[in-house]
């Protein structure tokens, strides 16, 4: 598509939408700890506790609505993302939040923690009531690096003006439209006539001066900050499967567990980094998966949550996206951690297989230690998406089991794992039944390889 061809495409609601609010990181996380300490108290009224309370904490607005930042943020819980709600009784501090709560503002940890949240911010955002970008999934801070990293590697532009910026970056829907902001920056293409509409409606651009220096923001064009460019370059654009990491932005669950849990980013670009600054970054968030029986990266990441961090709204309508067609060899795609905690805290911590089991104290949630195992095995998620429109890795497919049960789904002879099949499969075929699932023990037994007797 040339660039010609690619404005006629435009509209006045074509380019990312943040709310207009004070995008400060440091006054969500202000606003975050005022919410945090009275949040699980249902007899204070978090709005007007926090009108009363405001100046306490340092922040500088009354008004209780700028809590949707640190929901943007991922210091807060939101459900449903984009919906706008007067009432924050059934949200939580995340366990970003938890890891920084007792940190002074500007700490190297607090400003890793504040990086990694400025890279997992999305669009579409977090509230967008009017449905302005509604088919968005970018990772917006990633997304401008890299279009201004290849305009400098393949064609030798530094900087790029701000109408271009606001023309073909900021307007882009997905991932695969890299090349295509590339190639029309590159070619010359004129600006919008709607650039002057965008620059008021974006707000990227303050959000990102307010919180990081990745790049150099002028009145008039826009460019890498030499200061951070080869310590991000190497450091997370040469480490990450950034395709992959995008891909994590189509169910809210998914996006829920990338934005609210430490994908350990380990960088800091608040502060100038020196020659020494060198991280190992794990790339936890999009490493390739095992294809073991069990994921124990997983089982350990389901044991590792905390329930005050979980908003299980989040788990509602899980089954009905579709899988990304290289889901299956991503963790947390494949097997969202979220989903796993939830339903064993809906089993209550017990084995769905037989109550009566007993099972050892967990050292982490001091409850007994359950594992989640999903009754059709994700393996077969392309399988079931293609046949039945569902997505496997859903709250209706899960189950809680303690570790003897789960080993011997994966282990034990055809008759134990039928039996156990069919054992479950009575208790999921109600919530098969409330998603409109409409599968029967045969065809899951299949699935483990267990021939009609």
């Amino acid at each position: 598509m040339t660039s010609d061809e690619y404005l006629k495409t435009l509209t006045d609601r074509s380019a990312w939408v943040f709310t207009k609010q004070d995008t400060r990181f440091d006054e969500a996380f202000k606003g975050t700890k005022l919410f945090a300490a009275v949040c699980e108290n249902n007899d204070i009224n978090v709005e007007e506790y926090f009108t009363q309370h405001h100046e306490e904490y340092g922040i500088e607005t009354d008004r209780h609505r700028m809590l949707i930042i640190p929901q943007q943020f991922g210091l807060i819980t939101k459900t449903p993302f984009y919906m706008r709600g007067m009432q924050y009784h059934e949200e939580r501090p995340t366990e970003i939040f938890d890891m920084i709560a007792n940190e002074a503002i500007g700490s190297p940890l607090y400003n890793k923690i504040k990086t990694e949240q400025l890279l997992k911010i999305k669009i579409h955002s977090i509230i967008d009531t009017a449905g302005n970008n509604e088919d968005y999934y970018i990772l917006p801070v990633i997304f401008i690096y890299q279009v201004l990293k290849k305009l400098q590697l393949e064609h030798g532009i530094n900087e790029v003006s701000l109408d271009q910026f606001f023309t073909y970056i900021i307007t882009c829907k997905t991932y695969k439209d890299l090349n295509l902001a590339v190639s029309n920056i590159a070619s010359g293409g004129a600006p919008s006539s709607f650039v002057s509409v965008y620059k008021d409606r974006s707000r990227i651009l303050t959000i990102i001066r307010n919180n990081i220096n990745l790049f150099n923001i002028t009145a008039t064009s826009i460019a890498i900050n030499p200061q951070f460019d080869n310590y991000f370059y190497k450091n997370f654009v040469c480490k990450y499967d950034i395709a992959d990491l995008h891909e994590q932005l189509l169910r809210d669950v998914d996006y829920s567990y990338l934005l609210y849990n430490n994908q350990n980013f380990n960088l800091n670009l608040c502060d100038v980094p020196t020659e020494q600054e060198m991280p190992t970054v794990q790339p936890s968030a999009v490493a390739a998966e095992e294809k073991t029986p069990v994921d124990k990266s997983y089982l350990d990441k389901v044991d590792a949550i905390k329930e005050r961090n979980v908003n299980e709204n989040v788990a509602k309508d899980a089954h009905k996206v579709a899988p990304t067609p290289n889901a299956l060899r991503r963790k947390e795609m494949g097997r969202n951690p979220i989903l796993g905690k939830i339903a064993i805290k809906k089993a209550y911590y017990s084995c769905e297989n037989d109550y009566q089991h007993e099972t050892f104290e967990s050292n982490r949630t001091h409850k007994p230690y359950m594992e989640a195992h999903h009754l059709i095995p994700v393996a077969f998620q392309q399988e079931i998406w293609d046949k039945f429109h569902i997505n496997v890795d859903c709250l209706e497919n899960l189950v809680s089991l303690c570790p003897n049960c789960h080993k011997a789904f994966h282990f034990g002879t055809p008759k134990v794992r039928a039996m156990m099949v069919e054992r479950l499969f009575r208790a999921c075929a109600p919530k098969y039944k409330s998603i409109d699932f409409k599968i029967t023990a045969e065809e899951i037994k299949k699935f483990y390889g267990i021939k009609e007797q």
